[in-house]
């Protein structure tokens, strides 16, 4: 079983989601005043993680039905082919002594969409074991979640810190929505436009990979 760097806040995490029931009180996402960093240090991470997968991801001009709910369009350029998804994320108020927040939402599948490198790269990014071939594609895949930080600053190891406050949003998805099959890092920084996978633990690998290849 192999643990991320995130490990240590995600089971603190873990225990609030679990005695406050997760919640589903969603609100837009607030990030107060951006911190304009547009720059990040080169990502050396360490010795034996998997390597994050990272992708554009911009607001959506698709305007969601659901309100403070916004929706991304994600791209992923790897190898001559271009993956394209969109994640839609609602997200409760932060509170507690470690700051977490109740999420939600949703990946949802765009037509044309080549999806064959970027599962090859999840694949490595997720430690799974086993690839996905023929998956049937669904329209959507909805998910629950924990915001883990806002503002947050990426370091060189791939880590994240508070202090200086950065763009980043961190949280853990859980997979299938209502259950925790599978868990996930999702962050992303609305400022440099990007989002990332991150490994949790290689035993959700092949299991998340499959869920995931349904609509990315």
């Amino acid at each position: 079983m192999r643990r991320s760097r995130f490990f240590w806040l995600a089971a603190t995490c873990s225990v609030l989601v679990s005695a406050s029931g997760c919640g589903k009180s969603s609100s837009a996402l607030q990030h107060g005043t951006p911190s304009d960093v547009r720059t990040e240090p080169k990502i050396q991470p360490h010795p034996g993680e998997p390597p994050d997968l990272v992708f554009d991801m911009k607001l959506s001009n698709v305007r969601p039905i659901v309100a403070n709910s916004p929706i991304y369009d994600c791209t992923y350029q790897a190898r001559g082919t271009t993956a394209r998804f969109r994640v839609q994320i609602a997200q409760g108020a932060m509170s507690g002594e470690i700051p977490t927040a109740s999420m939600e939402g949703k990946f949802l599948a765009v037509a044309g969409s080549d999806d064959t490198a970027l599962l090859e790269d999840l694949e490595k990014t997720l430690d799974a074991k086993q690839s996905v071939k023929n998956v049937t594609k669904i329209p959507d895949l909805a998910f629950d979640g924990v915001v883990l930080g806002e503002r947050q600053r990426r370091n060189p190891s791939g880590g994240y810190f508070s202090s200086p406050p950065g763009d980043w949003t961190t949280t853990k998805i859980f997979l299938p929505k209502g259950g925790d099959d599978g868990e996930v890092f999702f962050n992303f920084n609305p400022v440099l436009d990007k989002g990332e996978f991150s490994i949790k633990d290689s035993d959700y690998g092949d299991y998340v990979l499959k869920e995931l290849a349904k609509v990315l």
